[in-house]
């Protein structure tokens, strides 16, 4: 994975972020939508990642 993006959202007047992976290629590999961003949601999020990968990569940015 070559890229993380987050966003914020309000949704119903509460903040809630969005995190994105992205390869090298620009191909979002998985999107997560949470109330919280912490150490905690970054782990869950690229554990949820790299669980769904045909590959292994070599680098985490």
């Amino acid at each position: 994975m070559r890229r993380q993006y987050q966003v914020f959202l309000k949704i119903n007047g509460e903040l809630y972020y969005l995190w994105r992976g992205v390869d090298q290629h620009g191909v979002v590999l998985d999107i997560l939508v949470q109330g919280r961003r912490n150490a905690t949601a970054a782990k869950r999020f690229f554990k949820r990642l790299l669980t769904g990968l045909k590959y292994k990569p070599r680098r985490l940015v």
